[in-house]
């Protein structure tokens, strides 16, 4: 039974822990052994470097900038999801158009009549400008609205989504912003955001309109429900694998692999 390791930035964030879950289930002749990064460059490469010596291939969600050369053994079996680190080495990756699917959101949003969008795009380990913010500035720019750099708030990863998410917009409005809408880097962070917002005397979506990336069952359970971005999660699984899958086959795998997303349209944006 092949050993295949899995290395995800945090479990805290559900997105990982459910795309875990639905890689066991695609790598059920597999032992899947599962590394948690807590959001830490240093960390994530000494589990590359580890995992390396124990399972015949890995997976990363990676938060690095790049890859260094030597990190892994030459044509180790390797498949990135999600994020794109700089390598040298042509190594395949699967993931969501995060620039399209940022771009589709705030286009919603300015449709709606929002022109002052907080934009809380995620925390990365190692910075490097977010696909996100990209697409953000775009559909800023195809709208003719400006794009103002105090309008992009990133988190620390110091504390969890919610914690980290509510004390920025505590913070931002206290100075004064004037903000109508907010789009969040997951559903639990847009919990944080819509607590902030009620002790600051705020509503969404009759005050601020709100926007999650992630579309976890947490965009549900809360009201008013949160429209969200779908990134098909258990697809990325499920095509990671099969790469994964042929690379120890020794076949030929497409470099990119994009997987759809769409906008799940809900009260938060009524």
């Amino acid at each position: 039974m092949r050993k295949i390791g899995l290395v995800i930035p945090t479990t805290d964030n559900t997105f990982f822990s459910l795309y875990a879950h639905a890689l066991e289930k695609c790598l059920n002749d597999s032992q899947l052994v599962i590394c948690d990064c807590q959001n830490n460059a240093e960390r994530e490469k000494e589990y590359l470097k580890m995992l390396s010596q124990i399972c015949e291939g890995i997976i990363d969600i990676s938060g690095l900038s790049e890859l260094e050369e030597g990190l892994l053994p030459d044509n180790y079996p390797l498949v990135l999801v999600d994020r794109k680190p700089v390598t040298s080495a042509e190594v395949p990756w699967v993931g969501n158009d995060d620039e399209a699917a940022m771009y589709e959101a705030t286009a919603y949003l300015l449709s709606k009549g929002c022109r002052n969008v907080l934009l809380m795009p995620g925390y990365i380990a190692e910075y490097h400008e977010s696909p996100r913010v990209k697409g953000y500035k775009r559909a800023l720019q195809d709208n003719s609205t400006e794009f103002d750099e105090s309008y992009v708030l990133n988190r620390k990863g110091l504390k969890s989504s919610e914690e980290e998410t509510a004390e920025l917009i505590m913070d931002y409005f206290k100075e004064g912003r004037k903000i109508d809408a907010i789009i969040t880097s997951s559903d639990r962070a847009a919990f944080g955001a819509m607590k902030a917002l009620g002790k600051l005397g705020y509503y969404v979506p009759e005050d601020v309109r709100m926007i999650s990336f992630d579309n976890s069952p947490y965009s549900v359970m809360g009201s008013p429900s949160v429209t969200a971005i779908d990134r098909n999660g258990t697809l990325i699984a499920q095509k990671a694998a099969e790469i994964l899958n042929k690379l120890f086959d020794g076949e030929t795998v497409p470099l990119e692999t994009v997987i759809p997303v769409s906008l799940v349209k809900r009260d938060s944006t009524r």
